[in-house]
């Protein structure tokens, strides 16, 4: 449901826009995925990267977002 993972990865701390940016997509785009206002099957390159980001940044033992990550080192 990517209404769902698009909420769980807002919910690290990502605003649409930078959510947008990783994706890469528009920050509409997200916020139509957020409101379950965008159709459940989205473009293979949008669905998988939010499928892709989900499990990096949303993994039970994942605590930094990439920027914080890359700003403190490896």
């Amino acid at each position: 449901d990517f209404q769902k993972i698009t909420s769980d990865l807002l919910g690290t701390g990502l605003t649409e826009q930078q959510l947008a940016d990783l994706v890469p997509c528009s920050q509409p785009t997200i916020n139509a995925f957020r409101h379950g206002k965008r159709g459940a099957r989205p473009s293979m390159l949008i669905g998988g990267r939010l499928l892709e980001l989900h499990q990096q940044l949303c993994s039970p033992c994942r605590t930094t977002l990439p920027e914080q990550a890359s700003a403190t080192g490896p």
